[in-house]
């Protein structure tokens, strides 16, 4: 089962990363493959964005940068109680 829940969060940062890239070349979400990406990481990165606002960084998005750190911090608790 810890197995199974540390490939989760693995997965979902490799989409988080994913969307982000894509982000760069195909801004519109949706298209493909963006929209599949942007479907599971807008969900993460809306309550993040509601904190850290874009228009309040310069128009820089951290929502990636925080949602990956938060996957990591549950990874390490995760690995930590094995």
């Amino acid at each position: 089962m810890v197995d199974f829940a540390l490939l989760v969060l693995k997965i979902l940062s490799f989409i988080v990363i994913a969307d982000a890239l894509l982000s760069w070349f195909s801004p519109d979400p949706s298209q493909p493959p963006r929209n599949i990406t942007n479907a599971i990481a807008e969900p993460l990165g809306a309550p993040i964005r509601w904190l850290i606002k874009p228009e309040y960084t310069g128009g820089i998005d951290f929502s990636p940068i925080a949602i990956l750190l938060i996957l990591n911090y549950l990874s390490i608790s995760i690995m930590s109680k094995v």
